[in-house]
């Protein structure tokens, strides 16, 4: 019979119930639940311990940044875990989940692909894999810099999909021109993100960077939350729209495989 980790069976030596395995194990269930946010006393409940125990233990992780205690008085995962997390991916195995999907796409398009992650805290969006075009003439992506999500396809195919609560406070919010081209009318934006939710996709020209084009699509993770986006850049001087249809295809058929591979349904080859 399996025990289940947030269970202590009897007879358990006392070492396995040190402070450092519990803020693992909260650290472990704030992970793979898929959930936003968890006040003290449920998390003692899940790991059968006493509410003043959960809190003394959340207070500690606080204390190092791998909570963050928000306004409501509950507890999520904190900037610092998030810092380790990232850190590691840029060295180990995000790059490995995505290569052979990004190298497919970059490829077939003949453009240059990427993959960004989405952060909840920051509201924010980063560049973490890309694959650089043969051609000449191509346009870099930035990678490892925290960007908004209004600018831009590879911000907007996230921004889109959303918790409408979390949408409606960013397109609420300040947004910033970064191009003349790029949409800060609160109406005309959210107008937007409903034919991308519609489409599946979104395409930009030029309202991140002057002369860039960029199509994107959003990559799901556990519990049908969106954890990022797929997509390929492309410079405007030589974009064919006659192709756009084609390279949509092929930027949703990659960011579906992605959302695959991250809610373990495909494995990488």
């Amino acid at each position: 019979m399996e025990t289940k980790a947030t269970e202590i069976p009897a007879g358990v030596p006392e070492r396995q119930r040190h402070p450092l395995a519990r803020g693992i194990e909260i650290l472990t269930l704030m992970v793979d639940s898929g959930q936003q946010s968890y006040g003290v006393r449920e998390l003692g409940n899940k790991l059968g311990v006493s509410a003043s125990t959960a809190h003394r233990l959340l207070s500690d992780l606080e204390g190092l940044g791998m909570v963050a205690r928000n306004t409501e008085g509950s507890y999520r995962l904190g900037m610092e875990f998030l810092r380790l997390a990232w850190t590691t991916n840029t060295r180990y195995p995000l790059r490995e989940a995505t290569d052979d999907i990004l190298t497919e796409l970059t490829e077939r398009s003949g453009e240059s692909s990427f993959f960004a992650v989405y952060n909840d805290q920051r509201r924010q969006m980063m560049f973490a894999v890309s694959i650089e075009s043969s051609h000449p003439l191509r346009y870099s992506v930035p990678r490892g810099v925290w960007l908004p999500l209004h600018a831009g396809a590879s911000g907007l195919a996230i921004l889109a999909f959303l918790p409408a609560e979390v949408r409606e406070a960013i397109v609420g919010g300040s947004l910033e021109a970064l191009t003349e081209r790029t949409v800060v009318d609160t109406r005309q934006l959210t107008d937007r993100l409903a034919q991308i939710r519609r489409d599946g996709y979104a395409i930009s020209h030029g309202e991140r960077i002057d002369g860039a084009i960029a199509i994107a699509a959003p990559v799901m993770g556990p519990s049908d939350t969106v954890i990022g986006d797929a997509g390929i850049t492309i410079p405007e001087t030589r974009f064919n729209a006659t192709t756009t249809a084609e390279l949509t295809v092929l930027v949703k058929e990659s960011a579906q495989r992605l959302t695959r591979r991250f809610t373990g349904v495909e494995r990488p080859a």
